[in-house]
């Protein structure tokens, strides 16, 4: 005796589901990422100190922005020295240390970093840059509180 099936299994698969979720994802990751403001990715919030001792053997190093400089900003070592481009501050940073040039590390000065705020990241890479260059050691400071 032959037995028939009275239905049969239907084997096909319906993605259109599948398309629908895969879609809204793209969606959601495209709005995402272009929200994202680079700018903002790597925000530097100083603490602010309102002590006014200096220690003499920190080199301070000052960098503001100003227009009038070909690079675009300044830069002041103690407070005195005014330069314009990062390849001059290497040259008296170079000449600062070159009286702690026998002594251990741990006995040379270290360099006092103070940015303005509209220093961008890339002039910040590139006096990190030139610290490393040479070994010199160096600390971010904090903002003075007003």
């Amino acid at each position: 005796m032959a037995i028939k099936r009275s239905s049969k299994v239907d084997s096909s698969f319906s993605a259109s589901s599948m398309t629908d979720l895969i879609f809204l994802l793209l969606v959601f990751f495209i709005l995402a990422t272009t929200l994202i403001n680079p700018n903002n990715a790597v925000k530097l919030t100083l603490p602010s100190s309102s002590s006014e001792e200096g220690d003499p053997s920190v080199i301070a190093l000052s960098v503001v922005g100003d227009t009038s400089s070909p690079s675009g900003y300044k830069y002041y070592i103690n407070s005195d020295e005014e330069y314009n481009a990062v390849t001059e501050v290497a040259v008296a940073l170079h000449n600062h240390y070159a009286e702690y040039e026998g002594r251990p590390v741990e006995e040379r000065p270290y360099i006092s970093l103070r940015c303005d705020e509209k220093v961008t990241v890339d002039a910040l890479v590139e006096i990190i840059d030139l610290t490393r260059e040479k070994e010199y050691k160096m600390v971010l400071a904090t903002k003075e509180k007003r």
